[in-house]
């Protein structure tokens, strides 16, 4: 195990509010990804709408999306919206999952929450071999490569996070395969308007 405390590479910042937080990765492969915690907002329970109402036609047929099934619900969750966002944690029923995405890597992922008590994860900022670093918003906050799946610094090292199977595919299938499916809405309650982005 190394420490994190006050010998960061190439400008970062200790990791934590503590300024000390213990990994189980290389810190010379943990790096800054530009904007820092947050400076890449997750989204949480956004607005959701249906196949065919104007809140979804931003998306093209071709455009991909992150298809998953939570609890006998079909949900797709677009790329466009996952360029900005990185993370969704979305509530459904008794679930508690984050759909993920790292646009460096091009890994689409989900994960279950229980583990984390159903915390939120959010976008710290910092990449491990340029893949997404996520945390957890607990008091004890720990961080998680999202290609790793699981806590490689902080309190929660070595945990591992449950993974639910997703599929990749274009808007049009998927809608095809499950006319019901949810869909974040073009402006999810964010603030953003998702119809006119293009890749940042």
């Amino acid at each position: 195990m190394i420490a994190c405390d006050g010998a960061p590479p190439a400008g970062l910042a200790p990791l934590g509010s503590d300024g000390e937080i213990f990994c189980s990765i290389p810190e010379d492969q943990i790096t800054l990804g530009g904007p820092g915690k947050d400076g890449i907002p997750a989204l949480t329970d956004p607005m959701m709408t249906a196949v065919g109402t104007a809140g979804a036609d931003y998306l093209g047929p071709d455009e991909r999306v992150i298809g998953i099934m939570i609890e006998g619900q079909a949900f797709a969750v677009p790329h466009r919206i996952l360029w900005w966002h990185e993370i969704m944690n979305l509530n459904v029923g008794s679930t508690r999952l984050a759909v993920t995405y790292c646009p460096l890597t091009g890994s689409s992922l989900a994960f279950d929450r229980s583990i984390i008590d159903g915390a939120e994860l959010g976008v710290s900022g910092l990449l491990f071999q340029n893949n997404l670093i996520m945390y957890d918003r607990r008091s004890e906050e720990s961080f998680w490569p999202q290609m790793s799946r699981g806590a490689r610094c902080g309190a929660a090292t070595g945990t591992e996070l449950q993974m639910v199977p997703v599929v990749e595919m274009t808007w049009q299938g998927w809608s095809d395969l499950h006319p019901d499916t949810k869909v974040p809405a073009h402006d999810p309650g964010s603030g953003q308007n998702y119809e006119n982005l293009r890749y940042p």
